[in-house]
């Protein structure tokens, strides 16, 4: 009976061992996917105009750092310049797909 126990547990832990690499290999690529999804969106700020890089297809959306969502737009083109005189100076939230910045305003 004891053989038989220990024979059931060595069998557990090689299928574990099996199995776990796996899920860590699937998540490394998920990872990797948000990483380069991250590297590629460039976001520069120059006094009161925002340009955005490498975002085509997806929405930009700002907010204050109280939280209020202060614009939003669909980016349709590889590079976008973006006029945000309209808002006060100050600091705020550039989240464009998975990538998330903070940018200063002058």
């Amino acid at each position: 009976m004891v053989k038989s126990l220990r024979n059931t547990i060595k069998l557990l832990l090689i299928t574990c061992c099996l199995y776990v690499p796996a899920i860590m290999s699937a998540q490394d690529v998920q990872n990797s996917q948000i990483e380069t999804e991250q590297q590629q969106i460039t976001v520069t700020v120059s006094d009161a105009n925002l340009r955005v890089k490498n975002a085509e297809g997806l929405a930009i959306e700002i907010f204050s750092l109280t939280g209020e969502k202060v614009y939003s737009q669909r980016i349709e083109s590889p590079s976008k310049s973006i006029e945000l005189s309209h808002l006060q100076r100050g600091f705020y939230i550039v989240k464009i797909g998975k990538y998330t910045r903070k940018i200063y305003l002058r």
